[in-house]
């Protein structure tokens, strides 16, 4: 339950970044702290989902994935709070890098979960690649991320609810 809340909580918190944001791309308002202290917590968020994620689908090579996925959201989480927040430029470089790293490691975990699963459990990579195209493609961010971790809650949800009807009496 904890997780299926983590992911609706990180789908929520994207979608109305990019909806109040007004759908820019401008670094200008970035450099404001309320709005780099919000993309920052929302990094951390997704750092959080991801490896919940690994978690929610299991597998070494999934979990492999879900940790560098997370480890570079968490990553560029604190890069942009020195870059954006107290504009330090030269950490744009170090925020390109974890942005790379995350853009692969993605990619990375949408083939993993879809070698990992069968059946329609394998629609599961669709959160990562999602999460991906939102990264890739900011105009359509919001409604992807809101979109793939909704539906990752409910996939949490749902072995959850799986998992304690098998250990009842």
């Amino acid at each position: 339950m904890v997780r299926a809340l983590l992911f609706a909580g990180t789908s929520v918190a994207w979608f109305a970044f990019w909806f109040l944001r007004g759908f820019d791309q401008t670094t200008t308002s970035m450099q404001e702290w309320p709005n780099v202290i919000a993309f920052s917590a929302m990094l951390l968020t997704l750092a959080l989902a991801l490896a919940a994620f690994g978690q929610v689908v299991g597998g070494r090579s999934v979990m492999r994935w879900a940790t560098i996925a997370a480890g570079a959201a968490g990553a560029m989480s604190v890069v942009n709070i020195v870059e954006d927040g107290f504009r330090v430029e030269a950490a744009f470089y170090a925020f390109v890098l974890g942005l790379l790293i995350l853009d692969v490691s993605l990619g990375g975990l949408a083939l993993a979960t879809a070698r990992a699963e069968a059946g329609r459990r394998r629609l599961l990579a669709a959160i990562p690649a999602a999460t991906l195209a939102a990264i890739l493609f900011p105009p359509a961010g919001g409604p992807l991320m809101l979109g793939a971790w909704l539906a990752a809650s409910v996939a949490a949800w749902r072995v959850g609810t799986a998992r304690g009807a098998a250990t009842r009496p």
